[in-house]
């Protein structure tokens, strides 16, 4: 109930246009619209536009947002996610080749084992594209709820704890063929 009410409180003095109301959502949800951007593939240049464009649209529907309070973090990942679509339309739009391959991967440099966080990286680009997106929103700080997890992601909240288990558990499968034990956790 805390958290409902700071939140609130947040949103009635942001409204009001008090910054310290508008820098309290920065922090408590900034985190959950700069991951959902990066979830969707964009480039930190991309991803910083697509925050900023979220903020803008928040100021925007402050006034109308303002009764739904407990649901803003819900609001800024749904709205961070179809911005973020928009952007990887225009970038689609404006970079198409048909013709165009992806460059092979290149050779190992040296025969030097990777480091730990190196294998870390290549589990996870190696991941299905969902499991990328819903790992990289949940680990926003603080971390979303059910609801924003699935607005960000486009999920059904009842979808959720499956998505979220399944990938977890592709995440530690894959960890532990290379040698890594990761966490038996799901938190």
């Amino acid at each position: 109930m805390g958290a409902e009410i700071d939140v609130h409180d947040l949103v009635q003095a942001a409204a009001a246009g008090d910054s310290h109301g508008w820098d309290g959502l920065v922090e408590r949800f900034g985190a959950l619209v700069w991951s959902t951007a990066r979830a969707w593939g964009l480039s930190l240049e991309e991803g910083a536009d697509v925050t900023q464009t979220t903020w803008l649209r928040l100021a925007e529907q402050l006034g109308v947002l303002r009764d739904g309070h407990n649901r803003i973090g819900v609001w800024l990942a749904s709205t961070a996610r179809q911005e973020s679509l928009r952007q990887l339309g225009t970038r689609v739009a404006d970079h198409a080749d048909p013709g165009q391959k992806e460059p092979a991967a290149p050779p190992a440099a040296t025969a030097t084992p990777p480091e730990p966080e190196v294998m870390l990286w290549r589990v996870l680009r190696d991941l299905p594209e969902h499991c990328r997106r819903l790992l990289r929103v949940l680990s926003a700080v603080p971390p979303p709820d059910q609801e924003e997890l699935a607005a960000a992601l486009d999920l059904k909240v009842a979808d959720v704890p499956a998505a979220r288990t399944a990938c977890l558990e592709e995440f530690r499968h894959r960890m532990a063929s290379i040698g890594i034990k990761a966490d038996a956790q799901d938190s």
